[in-house]
C-alpha cells in the first residue's frame, strides 16, 4: 500500500511539475534559512556557558559616561570583599585584570591577551594547571613572577606543548618573562579570552578600578532584589576616591551567559555582526520560511481543488478516511523528503562562506540538529494540514464535492490571500534594504564637519624617535603631506583623555548629571590635516594658553550657548577646585566617533602645552588615492627593516570609520540576499499560481475567446487582478517598512531624508517582474484553440 501511495505522490510531482519545483525549491531554501540563522543565535546565545553554575555567576558593572560609553566593566578590586561581607546572598567573588603583550611571531608582532587573575578566580572558574607551577600568580616581585601560557599559544610560538622555563619578551614594555605553567583554555566560544595569566597587581585599594569582578549568588537568590539592595546603599568609595568624584552611582549586574549581547561589552572592533542585527537575520529567515510555507499550502489547496473528483471516486470505491489521509500524508511528507534533501545540500554549500562570515569556530552546536526540527515541524504541519483535509472533505456529501463552488471560492480567496502577504514580506525587504543602503551611503558621503578619506597614521611604541620616521614618511612617493608628531589621530584613536565637566558659566551650582568630554591634543596644523571648520572664535595656535579650548557645537549648546555666546565661557569640573577651561573657539561637529553613538562632547587643547603626550603621539599623514595598500607595505617593510621588535600602529582613517559600519554592512548584506531570496519565492510563487489558475480557467479563458475577447483583452484581466493585489501589498508593506527603517535610522548620528522616489521605483519594478512573470503564462492560454479546449 505504502508503495501505492508512493507513486501516486510521484505521478501528482509529475503532473503539477512547475508548482513542485517551485515548492520544493522553497521548502528548501527555508530549511537552509532556519538551520544557519537559529544555529547563529544558538552560538551566539551559548557563550560561557560552559562554565560551572554559570548560571549564578554574574559580571559588577558600573555606570560611565568616559569616552562615550554608558557601563564600565571594571572596578576597584576592593569592591569584591565589601560586596560579600556585606550581602549574604554572594556566595563568592573574584577579580581579575586584563593585559596584552606584544610578542614577535615570525617577523609580526602578533598581540596576545593576557589574564591577570587572583587565586579564587583560578578556583571558581575551573581553571587547571596542566603542566608547571600551579603558584605562577602569587608572586610579589615581577623579577621573580612566572608566566602561564594556554597550549594553544605554545603550539603558536613555540611549535610544541614543552615549554617550561623558555622565556618571551613584551615588545612594548621591553619586558621579559619566563614560562612556568601551561594551564587549560577556554577557547573562541568565550567572553574572557586568554593566551597567558600572570600575577595581578595586588592593589586592593578603592583608587584602581582596573578589575573585572565576577560574583557568584547563591540558589535561589533574587538578583532584582539584590541589585536593589546594592544600590540603595552604594558604596561612598566609588562616587568619590582620592582622585576627586568619580561619577560612579549605581551597579548594574550581568549574567556571565549574556555578556555576549550585553549593551558595550563587546569592542566594535572584536564584533562583526552585532548581536541585534543577528537577530534581524533570523527574522528574515522566518519570514522566508513563511512565504515558502504559504506559497507551498496555496499550491497544495489548489491542487487538492483539482484531486476533488478523485477523492470522490475513490470514496465511492470503498476508500476510508484513514486510506484518504495516508495518501494525502504520503503527498506532502514525500515533497518535504524531496526539499530535506535539497535543503541538506544547500547547508552543505553555504556552510563554508557561513562560518567564515561569522567567525564561529569551537562549537559543539550542530546545525543538522536544527535540520531535523525544521523536517519534523513541517511532517507535523503536513499531517495536520492532510487531516484538516479529509475533515472538510467529510463534511461534504459526494454531490457537493463534484459540484459545489463553495471549495472554489475558498480556494481563490486563500490564493489571493498568499500572493499579498508574500508580496508585502518582498516589498518590505526591498524597502529595508534600499533604504539601508541609503543611510550608509549618507554616512559615507555626508559632511562630517572633518574630512577622513586619504589620510592615515603612524605610531612606534614605546621610545622611538616618531620626528625621525616623520621624515621616512615624508619620502615616500605617495605620500602629499606629513604633520609633525604631536597629535593623535582623530578617528583611529580619538581622545588621549576625559574629563567630567560638572559646572559651566550660566549653571547655578553644580550639575547632579556632569558631562563626559574628550580631550584631544590640537593646533592649527591639526584642524587643517583634517578640514575642520571654525563657526565662531579662533583656532587654538602657538599664543594659546594651555586652559584656553575649542570646543564643538554640540557641546555648546548642551551648555546652552549658542557659538557666538560661547566665546569666553568658562568650564569647570572637579568641583571648581581646578583653573576652568576657557572657550576661545566653537568648532563645527565632527563625527569621528562611531556613527551610532552620540556626537560626542570635545574639547581641543593646546598640544605645544601639553609636551609631555609627545613620546605616545603619531604621525599623521596623507596620501595620493587609491595608494593605501602599496603605502602600507613600504612602512611595513621599512619597520621591519629597522626596528622589527616594535609594535607598528598604521591605520587608514578611511578603513577605521569604515569598521564603525562593519555591522551595517553585514546586515545590508544579509538583507539583500533575503530579499533576492524573498523575490524570487515570490515571482515564482506567482508564476505557479498563474499556471495552475490558467489550466483551471481554460474553458472560461476559451468561451472569453468565443465571444469576442482577443488576447489583449484577457491579459488585461490577469493584470488588472494583479496589479489591485500589489496595490494591496503596497499599502501595507510600505507604512510597516518605513516605521522600521525610520527607528532604525534615528539611531545614527547622522540621518537621511526618506523620499517618495525609493517607493515609485521600488513599486514599478516589481509591477515590471511580476507583469513579465505573468505574460507568457497567461499568453500561451490565450493562444489555444477554444474549440479544442471546450471539448475536453
Amino acid at each position: 500500500m505504502i508503495h501505492h501511495y508512493l507513486k501516486i505522490a510521484y505521478r501528482n510531482l509529475l503532473k503539477y511539475r512547475t508548482q513542485s519545483i517551485i515548492s520544493i525549491i522553497g521548502l528548501a531554501i527555508g530549511l537552509a534559512c532556519f538551520a544557519l540563522s537559529t544555529f547563529w543565535v544558538q552560538y551566539e546565545m551559548t557563550y560561557d556557558d560552559f562554565h560551572k553554575d554559570a548560571e549564578r555567576i554574574y559580571l559588577v558593572r558600573m555606570d560611565d559616561c568616559h569616552f562615550g560609553g554608558h557601563y564600565s566593566d571594571f572596578v576597584p578590586y576592593a569592591l569584591g570583599n565589601h560586596l560579600k561581607t556585606t550581602y549574604t546572598e554572594i556566595e563568592d567573588f573574584c577579580a581579575s585584570g586584563q593585559n596584552t603583550l606584544f610578542i614577535k611571531n615570525g617577523k609580526q608582532i602578533t598581540e596576545y591577551p593576557m589574564l591577570m587573575p587572583d587565586t579564587t578566580f583560578i578556583r571558581m572558574m575551573d581553571i587547571k594547571v596542566l603542566e608547571g607551577d600551579n603558584q605562577f600568580f602569587l608572586s610579589t616581585s615581577p623579577e621573580k613572577s612566572g608566566i602561564a601560557i594556554t597550549e594553544k599559544a605554545a603550539q603558536d610560538l613555540f611549535g610544541t606543548t614543552r615549554v617550561i622555563g623558555e622565556t618571551i619578551t613584551d615588545n612594548n614594555r621591553r619586558h621579559e618573562y619566563r614560562i612556568s605553567a601551561i594551564v587549560s583554555d577556554w577557547g573562541e566560544h568565550s567572553n574572557f579570552k586568554y593566551a597567558f595569566m600572570g600575577r595581578t597587581n595586588n592593589d586592593t585599594s578603592w583608587d584602581n578600578a582596573n578589575y573585572r569582578m565576577l560574583i557568584k549568588i547563591k540558589p535561589g537568590t533574587n538578583v532584582d532584589v539584590l541589585l536593589e539592595k546594592m544600590n540603595q546603599h552604594f558604596p561612598d568609595e566609588l562616587k568619590k576616591n582620592s582622585y576627586g568624584v568619580t561619577g560612579y552611582t549605581r551597579f548594574y549586574l550581568e549574567p556571565i551567559t549574556s555578556l555576549r549581547y550585553a549593551d558595550e561589552f563587546i569592542r566594535g572592533d572584536e564584533q562583526i555582526v552585532r548581536f541585534r542585527y543577528i537577530v534581524y537575520f533570523s527574522i528574515t529567515g522566518v519570514l522566508i520560511i513563511l512565504c515558502a510555507l504559504i506559497n507551498y499550502l496555496t499550491i497544495y489547496i489548489d491542487c487538492f481543488r483539482s484531486r476533488k473528483r478523485e477523492m470522490a471516486l475513490r470514496k465511492v470505491n470503498g476508500a476510508s478516511e484513514r486510506s484518504l489521509l495516508a495518501l494525502l500524508s504520503t503527498d506532502f511528507l514525500f515533497t518535504i523528503l524531496l526539499a530535506s534533501l535539497l535543503g541538506m545540500f544547500f547547508v552543505e554549500l553555504l556552510k563554508p562562506w557561513f562560518l567564515q562570515y561569522s567567525m564561529i569556530v569551537d562549537t559543539d552546536i550542530s546545525i543538522y540538529g536544527n535540520c531535523i526540527l525544521y523536517v519534523a515541524g513541517m511532517s507535523v504541519l503536513a499531517f495536520i494540514v492532510a487531516l484538516c483535509s479529509v475533515y472538510l472533505f467529510r463534511r461534504h456529501s459526494l454531490q457537493n464535492t463534484l459540484h459545489s463552488t463553495q471549495m472554489s471560492i475558498m480556494g481563490h480567496i486563500c490564493r489571493k490571500g498568499s500572493i499579498v502577504i508574500q508580496l508585502v514580506v518582498c516589498l518590505t525587504f526591498i524597502l529595508c534594504t534600499v533604504i539601508m543602503q541609503m543611510q550608509l551611503y549618507h554616512l559615507r558621503n555626508v559632511d562630517m564637519g572633518m574630512d577622513y578619506r586619504n589620510r592615515a597614521s603612524l605610531g612606534i611604541w614605546m621610545n622611538v624617535d616618531m620626528n625621525v620616521w616623520a621624515e621616512k614618511i615624508k619620502a615616500l612617493p605617495m605620500v602629499t603631506e606629513v604633520v609633525r608628531p604631536v597629535y593623535w589621530p582623530l578617528i583611529s584613536m580619538g581622545s588621549y583623555s576625559s574629563v567630567e565637566v560638572d559646572a559651566w558659566d550660566g549653571l547655578n551650582g553644580i550639575t547632579e548629571n556632569p558631562i563626559g568630554i574628550d580631550e584631544i591634543l590640537a593646533g592649527e596644523e591639526f584642524f587643517k590635516f583634517y578640514n575642520m571648520q571654525l563657526v565662531a572664535g579662533e583656532w587654538i595656535s602657538d599664543k594659546s594658553d594651555i586652559r584656553e579650548v575649542n570646543i564643538m557645537e554640540t557641546t555648546a549648546r548642551t551648555m546652552g550657548w549658542t557659538p557666538e555666546e560661547a566665546i569666553s565661557k568658562h568650564i569647570f569640573y572637579c568641583n571648581k577646585e581646578v583653573e576652568p577651561m576657557t572657550v576661545i573657539g566653537v568648532i563645527k561637529d565632527c563625527a569621528y566617533r562611531s556613527p551610532s553613538k552620540d556626537l560626542p562632547h570635545t574639547v581641543f587643547v593646546n598640544t605645544n602645552k601639553s609636551q609631555w603626550m609627545w613620546s605616545r603621539c603619531f604621525v599623521l599623514f596623507k596620501y595620493k588615492p587609491g595608494t593605501w595598500e602599496e603605502c602600507r607595505r613600504s612602512i611595513e617593510e621599512m619597520q621591519q627593516a629597522e626596528l622589527p621588535n616594535r609594535k607598528l600602529f598604521l591605520d587608514s582613517e578611511e578603513e577605521r570609520y569604515n569598521k564603525y559600519l562593519q555591522s551595517e554592512d553585514a546586515l545590508s548584506s544579509l538583507l539583500g540576499f533575503s530579499a533576492i531570496v524573498c523575490i524570487l519565492i515570490s515571482i515564482f510563487g506567482i508564476y505557479s499560481l498563474v499556471s495552475l489558475t490558467c489550466e483551471q480557467r481554460r474553458k472560461e479563458i476559451a468561451i472569453r475567446k468565443v465571444n469576442g475577447a482577443t488576447i489583449s483583452n484577457i491579459l488585461s484581466i490577469f493584470f488588472k487582478e494583479y496589479a489591485m493585489l500589489l496595490i494591496v501589498s503596497s499599502l501595507i508593506a510600505f507604512p510597516a517598512g518605513y516605521t522600521i527603517m525610520k527607528h532604525w535610522i534615528e539611531t545614527y548620528n547622522r540621518q537621511v531624508s526618506i523620499g517618495a522616489l525609493p517607493f515609485i521605483l521600488i513599486f514599478a519594478g516589481i509591477a515590471m517582474v511580476i507583469t513579465i512573470s505573468i505574460s507568457w503564462r497567461v499568453w500561451q492560454a490565450a493562444r489555444q484553440n477554444p474549440a479544442e479546449v471546450i471539448k475536453e
